[in-house]
């Protein structure tokens, strides 16, 4: 934007100079300056109302829901337990908002996913059922989400998902899913670790959607993931666990 207007200011003298050139070759000398000039002030006046629709632009970038801080606090000991079949569902028509641990009654593993009113991804994971260990040893049996008024929820298989509501704090063995730093663990520093697995999951920390302040990943080091390391929680830290059966968290003082 500095270098547009530098470039008009030396448009604007090189339009007066020239033009002091050619004044009297001009049958109306005086009136074609001024519209020459007046042409390249209507410009900078161009560049200004860009530069104020820029200014708009970077004011909605920061109201952008994106931005603000996670906040599930309305969620905390809300929900009503309910068994939802395959296919679409809405949060506030088919079940009730709240906090819940999910788990699967199919004889094979089905899979959920959530997007808010937005069509934002929100979470998903692939959920065995606890008689399939054989079959799916290595798949999470059970997720604990958070979910919200006007999310929208995608179960895919023939098979049934059962919605019972959770409250924190927890420990020790997490499963996959939604933890608050402050309410459903505590802050602070912890060694996480893992059971042996195929699989790697994610930890993904933040707290606000737009980008993540920490990302490991855990399990199987085949495919890049760490068995044993070190996290720290800040409170209001919203911790997300996907990908993997369990994590074993164990706080350090």
């Amino acid at each position: 934007m500095v270098m547009d207007m530098k470039t008009k200011k030396l448009k604007l003298a090189s339009v007066m100079v020239l033009s002091t050139v050619v004044l009297a070759a001009c049958t109306n000398p005086f009136d074609q300056l001024a519209d020459e000039i007046n042409s390249y002030l209507a410009g900078d006046e161009a560049v200004s109302e860009e530069a104020e629709e820029s200014a708009e632009a970077r004011g909605d970038t920061e109201a952008n829901p994106l931005y603000a801080p996670i906040d599930y606090t309305h969620l905390y000991g809300e929900g009503e337990e309910t068994s939802i079949s395959a296919g679409e569902h809405v949060v506030g028509e088919d079940i009730m908002p709240g906090r819940y641990s999910i788990t699967s009654t199919g004889e094979y593993s089905g899979y959920l996913s959530i997007y808010d009113e937005e069509e934002r991804y929100v979470a998903g994971e692939v959920l065995a059922s606890e008689g399939t260990e054989s079959t799916f040893r290595d798949y999470p049996t059970e997720v604990l989400l958070y979910i919200d008024e006007g999310d929208k929820m995608e179960i895919t298989n023939d098979t049934t998902f059962v919605f019972t509501p959770v409250d924190g704090p927890f420990e020790g063995a997490l499963s996959p899913g939604m933890y608050i730093a402050g309410h459903d663990i505590e802050a602070g520093d912890y060694r996480i670790t893992t059971e042996d697995t195929e699989l790697s999951g994610n930890i993904y920390v933040h707290q606000i959607e737009a980008y993540d302040s920490g990302r490991y990943s855990v399990g199987n080091p085949e495919y890049g993931g760490k068995d044993s390391f070190v996290m720290t929680f800040d409170e209001g830290d919203l911790v997300e666990i996907t990908g993997i059966k369990s994590v074993n968290m164990e706080k350090l003082e």
